[in-house]
């Protein structure tokens, strides 16, 4: 059967009839001789183009636009009046551990500082639907400012492209914004912060890598060790948690001790959390540990601590092991489960704030059995929470923790035991510790931490204390 014959004045593609003008054009077109027609075509081509080049002048005034809100942006940076500190903002990009924690509580309290002008620059300088946002909301005031640049779609240039030229040139574009300081919050400025030129500040939280190497993969240890020396090197200040940190950073040689300002942390993460339900499945009475499982921690040898204490006899509380597994885990891993299986330890992993406030404050006794801290913030929060705490005996805790702790030697499992057990077996010893530790974390305070910081900064700036 022949096929129908098809509607001149009905589009073929799209089954739609023909406007009342396009029949017309059409008829014309017919009509008129082969010059004519080309004429015709060479309109509509040029009709084509000219659409297609409005669309691209209007890209063109955008992307332009775009350049002069960029320029205006850093001018505005550069006019700003007060000291001006660029702070690598990266740890609040990643879960929130000891450093991250850190440089929140000090951000937040100088949120509103007078005179000071505190830039945070992320993991990139551009936003974006794909880009993470920060795990907490940063601290925001007249002193704070996120340097972040909007990636618009309607340019010359692909989003996606866009963002490759900006993380290309960030280098470049922190340079132009002027800062008098450059502040890293975990001894290391990023590569992007290479061409600025403000005095750095760094703050060295330990030296783990030189006290404990063990407990570091070598590729990392070695990696540590150059870049810290690099950066002490080139920094005009250092910042240190303790006076066991400072004096560790003059006897290796990184730095001399009048470049060093020794900056206590505040009481820990936890303070003015408030207390939420404890976790699923536990219970008083319980001793608590908290920490990242991890060979520095101690775990096994605090594992073996219980092990003692239920050959010793009498109530041995159960063992809540609250922190994630680090690396070289395998071991310590199977003693754990081990463990459980017995009914000696419980094993939460990572934990929100409010269920720590509260695992802190119902906890009998926290044991902090670690090889190695630059600071130690499971003492100053156990202190603070009013939890009795058995402490390693190590210098920078007793210089943290105070009297407010029993020490004990972190490799001498019997004498660790008969510390917690004297300390179990005593109400009238866990109370007053409680007291002593309480009365040692009231001269800790983030506050004072962030004044000391930014007084470091100016000093660093040339501008006294």
């Amino acid at each position: 059967m022949p096929e129908p014959p098809q509607d001149p004045f009905v589009d073929p593609a799209t089954g739609r009839p023909w406007t009342a003008s396009r029949r017309v054009g059409r008829a014309l077109a017919k009509r008129l001789p082969r010059t004519a027609r080309t004429w015709h075509r060479a309109g509509a081509r040029a009709r084509h183009y000219a659409g297609r080049i409005r669309g691209r002048a209007g890209r063109l005034g955008a992307t332009a636009g775009w350049i002069r809100d960029v320029a205006a942006q850093v001018a505005a940076r550069r006019r700003r009046t007060g000291l001006t500190v660029a702070v690598d903002a990266t740890p609040l990009w990643d879960p929130l551990t000891g450093v991250g924690w850190y440089l929140y509580r000090v951000l937040r309290e100088l949120a509103d500082e007078p005179g000071l002008a505190i830039r945070l620059y992320g993991p990139v300088l551009h936003g974006g639907p794909d880009v993470p946002e920060p795990v907490v909301a940063l601290p925001a005031g007249r002193a704070v400012e996120r340097v972040v640049l909007d990636v618009p779609h309607d340019l010359l240039v692909s989003p996606g492209r866009l963002m490759t030229w900006i993380r290309g040139i960030s280098p470049i574009l922190i340079a132009l914004d002027g800062n008098r300081v450059l502040f890293a919050p975990n001894f290391l400025l990023p590569r992007r912060f290479l061409l600025a030129r403000g005095r750095r500040v760094a703050t060295v939280h330990d030296l783990g890598l030189h006290r404990v190497p063990e407990t570091l993969q070598e590729e990392t240890r070695r990696a540590l060790g150059r870049h810290l020396k690099r950066s002490t090197h080139r920094a005009r200040r250092l910042i240190s948690v303790s006076g066991a940190v400072r004096d560790e950073l003059v006897e290796l040689g990184y730095a001399p001790a009048a470049k060093i300002d020794v900056i206590h942390h505040g009481p820990g993460q936890l303070a003015g959390v408030a207390s939420s339900r404890l976790p699923s499945g536990v219970s008083p009475p319980f001793a608590l540990h908290v920490g990242t499982l991890e060979p520095r921690k101690n775990i096994l040898f605090l594992l073996a601590v219980w092990d003692r204490l239920h050959e010793m006899g009498g109530e041995v509380p159960r063992l809540v092991l609250c922190g994630k597994y680090g690396w070289k885990t395998e071991e310590l891993a199977r003693a754990v489960a081990a463990a459980t299986a017995r009914g000696r330890v419980l094993h939460l992993g990572y934990v929100a704030e409010g269920e720590l406030a509260a695992l802190y404050r119902a906890a009998t006794l926290v044991v902090f059995p670690t090889r190695y801290e630059g600071f130690g913030l499971p003492a100053v929060e156990a202190q603070l929470a009013g939890a009795p705490l058995v402490a390693s005996d190590l210098p920078v805790l007793r210089e943290v923790a105070g009297d407010g702790a029993v020490y004990a030697p972190p490799d001498d499992a019997a004498g660790f035991a008969a510390a917690v057990a004297a300390l179990l077996a005593d109400p009238a010893a866990r109370a007053e510790l409680v007291r002593r530790g309480r009365r040692n974390v009231e001269a800790l305070s983030w506050r004072r931490t962030a004044e000391l910081t930014a007084a470091t900064w100016r000093r660093a700036a040339g501008r006294g204390s």
